[in-house]
């Protein structure tokens, strides 16, 4: 492990006596977590300037990206002001550069000019359901980019629908380093309509599939 990303989960388990930013607690659940991450590194990032993570949380997977990617612009949307404090030292304690905190809700988010449609890929590690998560992200995808996400094992058919209603294409799974987690990768090939992402909580209780 790099200094910086030592010192990243080092701050991570600090600050997560106070703020609920993960579910590990020691050095080691957090190495575990990072190796997550790094299925995502492993992806192509060819061409990818502007990155968005919904629900950063604790900063996971931008921040380990961020720090291997210095080349690649990252907004962490957190809509917690508790994990957007910690970010934001995250952020300035690491001297991240290409890093940008954005405290707000998605649903409100991505009806925003300045924000819709004008990211390359949308990531995110495990901020809600696969179903929910696709309206929340994909609003903030342009034409071309596409959604990562790290998830649990789910059937990508059944997303079908929902993933053409917001103007993705067809999802699926990968596993980009052997017996790392599972990646959902959706494609943007259709602007989202305009009613997309629907008013905050509605999403959460009324999922598109």
């Amino acid at each position: 492990m790099s200094p910086l990303l030592q010192r990243y989960a080092e701050l991570l388990l600090d600050w997560n006596r106070s703020v609920s930013l993960t579910g590990a607690r020691t050095l080691e659940q957090v190495e575990a977590q990072l190796k997550d991450a790094a299925a995502l590194r492993a992806v192509s990032w060819s061409g990818v300037r502007r990155v968005i993570d919904i629900g950063s949380g604790g900063g996971l997977p931008a921040v380990p990206l961020a720090l291997a990617l210095p080349q690649v612009q990252f907004t962490l949307l957190e809509a917690n002001a508790r994990k957007c404090a910690f970010l934001e030292h995250v952020a300035g304690t690491l001297e991240l550069g290409n890093v940008a905190v954005l405290p707000g809700r998605a649903e409100l988010l991505g009806h925003q000019p300045s924000l819709r449609e004008q990211f390359d890929r949308a990531i995110s590690r495990a901020a809600a359901p696969a179903a929910v998560l696709l309206e929340l992200a994909l609003p903030f995808v342009t034409t071309g980019g596409e959604l990562i996400a790290e998830v649990s094992t789910i059937d990508p058919h059944r997303l079908d629908q929902a993933a053409r209603l917001l103007g993705g294409g067809a999802p699926r799974l990968e596993r980009p380093v052997p017996g790392g987690t599972s990646l959902l990768f959706v494609p943007k090939v259709a602007p989202t309509p305009a009613e997309f992402p629907r008013r905050p909580g509605l999403p959460n209780r009324r999922p598109l599939a």
